[in-house]
């Protein structure tokens, strides 16, 4: 099959990457074209505008777009749907709220186009170790897009959870309880460092990774990120972009998640309490997703 795919970010083209190794035949395109030329060295089939990509599709189209949520995506939206026909499908992976997944599902229905929302999980690490996908959409039509899902997910990592909106609610609630779990590993570490005698930190984390109740992929990351050379060098700034949406989220079902309040409190606080804490958050997170750590002034 062949896929056309928008948007080269920093998971957008791991995701490329392994569609190409899966045997999934991809037209790719991006806003800045090094990346097209990046891509198609790989195996890609190229495209330096969207016409260019809509044309490179067979008779039965399907769109990924894996662009920023908001503008960029709604602008991408409506650009296609000109172009796409009837019985076309469009899949967007962004980060968003759910019910900017229902508003993007009417967009399609005037156009009889067929729209699935699909939230990705796995950051810089999919390539290697495969996606989470949970997908929304017209489930008679989900038979179409399997093949996708199932190249690009870890095994049994992809899930189809209901009409439009459902793959974008699940991927919201997955990040709630990322923030809490961040949050925790956080105040642990913090609260190491407190002790009357010097606590190894590097060592407490180490320990609790082989066997302890407390083990997971984000303990891992956390320890990898407290070896760091630079890691008394970074900020407690954290450059989370999700929290409206996953407030928004949460709001909208009356949902009761304390630990997740807080945990958005600490993200946003400028104060100069729980500095190692917030650290630990920055720094685990580019290990994770690769985002963007800032270096202490």
């Amino acid at each position: 099959m062949k896929l056309g795919f928008i948007g080269l970010g920093r998971m957008g083209f791991h995701m490329v990457e392994r569609l190409l190794k899966y045997k999934i035949n991809v037209v790719a395109y991006n806003r800045s074209p090094e990346k097209v030329t990046k891509i198609a060295r790989k195996g890609a089939i190229p495209a330096y505008s969207v016409e260019e990509l809509i044309e490179k599709l067979p008779g039965k189209k399907i769109v990924w777009l894996m662009l920023p949520a908001g503008k960029a995506t709604d602008h991408m939206m409506k650009k296609i749907l000109r172009l796409l026909k009837k019985g076309d499908i469009i899949i967007d992976g962004a980060n968003d709220f759910y019910k900017n997944a229902e508003k993007h599902d009417k967009w399609c229905k005037k156009y009889g186009i067929y729209f699935f929302d699909c939230g990705v999980s796995g950051g810089i690490w999919g390539l290697k170790n495969g996606y989470t996908l949970m997908i929304g959409g017209p489930k008679k039509k989900f038979r179409y897009i399997e093949p996708i899902c199932r190249a690009l997910s870890a095994k049994g990592g992809y899930g189809y959870f209901g009409n439009a909106g459902a793959g974008h609610f699940v991927k919201s609630v997955h990040n709630i309880v990322e923030y809490v779990y961040l949050q925790g590993l956080a105040e642990g570490v913090e609260l190491l460092s407190k002790f009357k005698q010097p606590i190894d930190i590097v060592k407490a984390t180490s320990v609790w990774r082989p066997a302890s109740v407390v083990n997971s992929w984000l303990l891992d990351l956390t320890n990898i990120a407290l070896k760091r050379p630079d890691f008394n060098n970074i900020s407690p700034k954290i450059g989370s972009v999700t929290i409206d949406e996953l407030k928004k989220t949460a709001k909208s079902i009356k949902g009761y998640a304390p630990a997740f309040e807080i945990a958005t409190k600490i993200r946003q606080d400028k104060s100069k309490k729980f500095i190692l804490g917030k650290k630990v958050i920055a720094a685990t997170r580019r290990e994770f997703g690769g985002h963007a750590v800032k270096k202490k002034n």
